[in-house]
């Protein structure tokens, strides 16, 4: 059978953080009913995907911790009843630390088994300055109750190049989460998107964002502390013991196929990408019809497939294996991209072997200039 992730996005918050561009809306209790029965609705409408199993589920948001746990049960029956659910089957969640210490045991009877966690610093004045409302006792504290009610597989969201933020203030979040036996980490550098609530205040110069060179400061001695401790990079912002990667999102980075259930959420089966109405009312009144109303974002052809691929494969440190590109798309990768790859190899920004490509440091420093050569 083929398998397939599902991503499942609970669109709400308590406070939305000053640097979230995510879609997320205020929660009430209305509103979560709502939703709740609009997702499972889209949840069975794809009952013709029946020779697929499902090796993945990651719900995330928004904040899906501030919903009922009950909700979060539901969510996950109706995928079970739905689709063929493989066994060992990776069903991750995201969660803010003040939202998720009473629950943890019936997340974990509802087969929830890797909690990732945004944790994002573990200091007061760095939270407080990007919009957070937990602090970081409270972020200590939901790690050590995960961990006693049996969750190992967990991963703590850490953002760096904050105003205001020291090189100390990010090694020392990253030496007590190891203390603490975190085996997964992402690894975010800040960057302010237009709409944002930080976005405008950086815009009228109300804060300033780090230099250029303090913000790589920050992500080589995290990297560094990190790789020096077992969570070895994987991806360019993803650190994992070995065994611990996130299985979920492997699937982006491999151009696997997913589908994604609720408001914003997006899609890829075949070689068609689409998207949920970033609405929740929008999104809450196509449930019973006829069908969701669902965007086509892109058909896209060979050449366009190959492009992403190469892009997604090379944000992994692994790279990209010639055997798999030929396999995938019947064409040699050594002849079809001779000149970008000497060019690159000149310039030192990837690594060649008989058996793919990867990106050196320098290459994932300035990754987006890797990625456009293959254009």
């Amino acid at each position: 059978m083929k398998k397939l992730g599902i991503y499942i996005h609970v669109p709400f918050c308590i406070k939305k953080c000053g640097y979230c561009d995510f879609y997320s809306v205020k929660w009430d209790e209305e509103s979560e009913n709502s939703y709740i029965r609009s997702a499972i609705d889209e949840i069975k409408g794809y009952r013709e995907l029946e020779d697929y199993i499902v090796d993945t589920i990651f719900i995330g948001g928004g904040t899906p911790s501030v919903i009922m746990p009950q909700n979060i049960e539901k969510l996950i029956a109706a995928v079970k009843d739905t689709f063929t659910v493989a066994q060992n089957a990776e069903i991750s969640m995201e969660a803010n630390p003040n939202s998720l210490s009473q629950n943890l045991k019936i997340y974990k009877e509802t087969g929830i088994n890797r909690l990732s966690i945004g944790i994002q610093s573990l200091k007061d004045d760095i939270l407080k300055r990007i919009g957070r409302i937990h602090n970081f006792s409270e972020a200590l504290q939901a790690i050590d109750l995960a961990q006693k009610q049996g969750f190992d597989n967990i991963n703590a969201d850490v953002m760096f190049n904050i105003p205001g933020q020291t090189l100390e203030d990010i090694t020392d979040t990253i030496y007590q989460l190891i203390s603490k036996d975190i085996r997964h980490i992402s690894f975010y550098s800040l960057k302010l998107e237009e709409g944002t609530q930080m976005y405008s205040l950086e815009k009228n110069k109300v804060i300033t964002m780090p230099v250029e060179d303090l913000e790589r400061e920050m992500y080589y001695a995290g990297r560094t502390i990190m790789e020096e401790h077992g969570l070895m990079q994987y991806e360019i912002s993803n650190f994992a013991v070995k065994g611990y990667e996130c299985r979920h999102n492997l699937k982006y980075w491999n151009q696997e196929e997913y589908i994604g259930i609720g408001p914003s959420a997006h899609s890829f089966m075949g070689n068609t990408r689409y998207s949920n109405p970033s609405n929740l009312k929008e999104y809450t009144l196509s449930s019973g019809k006829e069908g969701f109303k669902r965007n086509i974002q892109e058909v896209m052809d060979e050449d366009e497939l190959m492009f992403e691929y190469i892009m997604l494969r090379l944000r992994l440190t692994e790279g990209l294996k010639f055997a798999e590109f030929k396999n995938k798309f019947n064409r040699d990768f050594e002849e079809t991209y001779k000149a970008q790859i000497e060019k690159l190899l000149k310039d030192n920004l990837i690594y060649l072997d008989d058996e793919g490509i990867r990106l050196t440091h320098r290459g994932m420093d300035i990754s987006n200039y890797v990625f456009a050569s293959f254009m």
